[in-house]
């Protein structure tokens, strides 16, 4: 692979900062797609390009790169960090950052998986998703300052436009959801109690986006996967990775919390409490089931049988 061209790209909203693997220096450009071209356009064919994940401004360059034929690695940034500190790296600036990025992408590029792109129609629903995700974040926030000193009717129209920016792309994220291959996965797993049509939005936009086919790997996706720490007879405590995306995740456990007062739900928890589990745990391991279940059906094109899952775990049907 030593005649393949790597390269390493720190990336922040104005400018791009460039290193080539095994070579000295770094290049910086500006973050805007002309810019980007030009740069390139005197890229060797087939190079291979490492990017930090940021909330955006990685996918400019990411599209660019892929478009002129090149393979793009979007990277986890604390999988970055952790690297730089393996290696040594004492100092974080730009350009040692991109240094790092093309070094990674060199030695670990048989772990690394190049970046799919999206199509248009899941980049449609992941700016919807976004979007949603950060209104109600705002809108959270606000609350929290606003009424930290009692009630402040004097901002409720503040509080009531969120809301109705809420009403808006939830309009625009169940118009979207009734149309193409994703209709009929939505219907199934809005089936599964504790899962509406927001939560379920979001599954069918990750499980369409990564098509995995062992279920193991789907909860890894999701960060709710129990992470090891064991060492010679020590068994440490698990703790979840939290890898992949994090709203996915807090949406399971929303979910999981709802799916706790139903009755099959509930009779599950209550087991986990006589095992004097903490709330916390119930509702990860609940979540963690939901997200098994929401994968089952996405491969078996079924819905939620409550008979089956009542079965499944011993739990007695009211009559």
């Amino acid at each position: 692979m030593s005649h393949v061209a790597i390269f390493g790209i720190d990336v922040d909203q104005a400018r791009l900062v460039v290193a080539r693997h095994g070579m000295e220096g770094t290049q910086t450009i500006d973050n805007q797609a002309a810019a980007i071209r030009a740069w390139l356009k005197h890229t060797p064919a087939g190079s291979r390009i490492g990017v930090e994940s940021t909330s955006r401004y990685h996918e400019t360059v990411v599209r660019l790169a892929q478009a002129a034929g090149h393979t793009v690695y979007v990277l986890n940034p604390r999988d970055v960090r952790h690297y730089a500190k393996s290696i040594g790296r004492r100092a974080k600036t730009d350009r040692v950052d991109a240094v790092v990025i093309a070094r990674y992408v060199a030695k670990e590029a048989d772990q690394l998986h190049p970046y799919v792109p999206r199509t248009d129609r899941q980049q449609a629903l992941h700016v919807l998703l976004q979007r949603r995700a950060a209104v109600q974040r705002a809108r959270t926030q606000l609350r929290q300052a606003l009424t930290a000193h009692g009630p402040a009717p004097a901002f409720q129209p503040l509080m009531d436009a969120a809301r109705q920016a809420l009403r808006q792309i939830d309009t625009h994220i169940h118009e979207h959801m009734r149309q193409g291959a994703q209709a009929a996965l939505f219907q199934r797993l809005v089936t599964i109690p504790g899962i509406g049509p927001v939560i379920a939005t979001c599954l069918v936009h990750h499980l369409q986006r990564w098509p995995l086919a062992r279920v193991d790997s789907w909860i890894a996706c999701t960060g709710l996967d129990p992470r090891p720490n064991d060492s010679g007879r020590k068994i440490g405590v698990r703790v979840l990775s939290k890898r992949g995306d994090a709203t996915l995740r807090q949406m399971l456990y929303l979910a999981a919390m709802t799916f706790a007062r139903h009755p099959l739900g509930k009779a599950l928890a209550d087991r986990y409490r006589q095992r004097r589990f903490c709330s916390t745990a119930i509702y990860t391991i609940l979540a963690r089931l939901l997200a098994r279940i929401a994968w089952h059906l996405a491969k078996t094109s079924s819905c939620f049988d409550a008979d089956r899952f009542a079965k499944d775990h011993h739990i007695p049907l009211q009559a």
